[in-house]
């Protein structure tokens, strides 16, 4: 019986220790929702974006400038903003939110802009949505 309410105890007490895509806590969900950056070959505006759909909620969005790390919380949607990132910096974006039976949205688009002497953009978006008590 006491191995029971131990082994009971211990995995409750692991619960907290998963990985947000794979947690569920109680009302309200909240989950860390990123997308895969990449490190920059070159000087380049990146346009970093957010926007939620039918029940999705956003409590903060983070994104990466020269200067580190910058967080807004409750931001208006659909967010957008335009860094300038220096070579070798690395795109980052992450969302804390809900996609309760909606969707957020996460994008990037960079643009090495007239000044470089190869002009290309890309655009990188990733959905997330809650499946099961699963932010995925």
């Amino acid at each position: 019986m006491r191995l029971a309410i131990i082994t009971s105890a211990f995995l409750i007490s692991l619960t907290p220790l998963q990985s947000c895509e794979e947690r569920m806590e109680l009302t309200p969900t909240q989950c860390d929702c990123d997308i895969d950056g990449l490190q920059l070959s070159e000087q380049s505006l990146v346009t970093y974006q957010v926007a939620a759909y039918e029940e999705a909620f956003v409590s903060s969005v983070t994104y990466h400038t020269n200067d580190g790390l910058v967080t807004t919380n409750h931001p208006s949607l659909p967010f957008s903003t335009t860094v300038q990132l220096a070579k070798g910096e690395t795109i980052a974006l992450q969302v804390k939110g809900n996609p309760g039976t909606g969707t957020i949205v996460l994008t990037y688009e960079t643009n090495n802009g007239p000044h470089t002497p190869n002009i290309s953009s890309s655009s990188v978006s990733k959905v997330w949505v809650l499946e099961n008590g699963i932010c995925q």
